[in-house]
C-alpha cells in the first residue's frame, strides 16, 4: 500500500450541520458518548440552534465541547427577535469560518455587523439599492416633518380673537332693531 509523500495517509474530515428547532429530549450523557464517537471518526458537527434555545444551548454546548477538534464544530444560538434566521447565518463561523464569530451566541442582530444586514463583498448591488433607498427615505421624513412643522407654524401665527368687521356688523344689527 503506497502511503501519501510524507508517509501520512491524510482522513478527511465529514462536516455536518443540524438544525434544532425542538426540545432534545436525550440527556446530556448520551449527547456526549455520541459527540466523543464523531469526533473519533473525523466528523465535524456545526449546530443552529432556535426555537427552543433556552432548553437547548446547555446541551449542545456540552455536545460541542465533546466533539470539537481542532475548533471544527461549531453552534450558533439564535434567540427569537426581529431578525432573519439567514442574516444570522451568513455572518457566523459555521459559512463563514475565517471572518465569522468563532461559534459563539449571535445574541445581537447579524445587522449589527454589515450595513442593512448584507456583506458587501457578496452582493454590492443589493448594498448600493438599500443604501439609496435609505437616503430616499430619510430625504422624505425630513420633508414630511418640515412641511409638519410648517403647518404648526402658520397655525400658530393666526390670532384667536374674531375680526372686528364681524362684531361691528352684529352691533349694527342690533342697532337697527332698536330703532323701530
Amino acid at each position: 500500500m503506497s502511503m501519501g509523500g510524507n508517509g501520512q495517509n491524510k482522513v478527511q474530515r465529514q462536516r455536518v450541520i443540524v438544525f434544532v428547532g425542538s426540545i432534545i429530549k436525550e440527556d446530556t450523557k448520551e449527547l456526549v458518548k455520541l459527540a466523543k464517537k464523531m469526533k473519533k471518526n473525523n466528523v465535524a458537527v456545526d449546530f443552529v440552534n432556535f426555537g427552543e434555545e433556552a432548553e437547548n444551548t446547555e446541551k449542545l454546548e456540552k455536545f460541542i465541547e465533546g466533539v470539537n477538534s481542532s475548533d471544527n464544530s461549531h453552534l450558533v444560538t439564535i434567540p427569537p427577535g426581529p431578525h432573519l434566521l439567514s442574516d444570522v447565518l451568513l455572518t457566523s463561523a459555521i459559512i463563514n469560518e475565517n471572518g465569522g464569530l468563532g461559534g459563539e451566541d449571535v445574541g445581537g442582530d447579524a445587522n449589527d455587523l454589515f450595513e442593512f444586514g448584507v456583506d458587501p463583498s457578496a452582493d454590492p448591488e443589493l448594498v448600493l439599492a438599500l443604501r439609496m433607498s435609505m437616503e430616499e427615505e430619510k430625504a422624505r421624513q425630513e420633508k414630511e416633518k418640515k412641511e409638519k412643522e410648517e403647518k404648526e407654524t402658520a397655525s400658530s401665527s393666526k390670532p384667536d380673537t374674531i375680526p372686528e368687521e364681524s362684531a361691528g356688523s352684529s352691533s349694527k344689527k342690533d342697532d337697527d332693531r332698536m330703532e323701530l
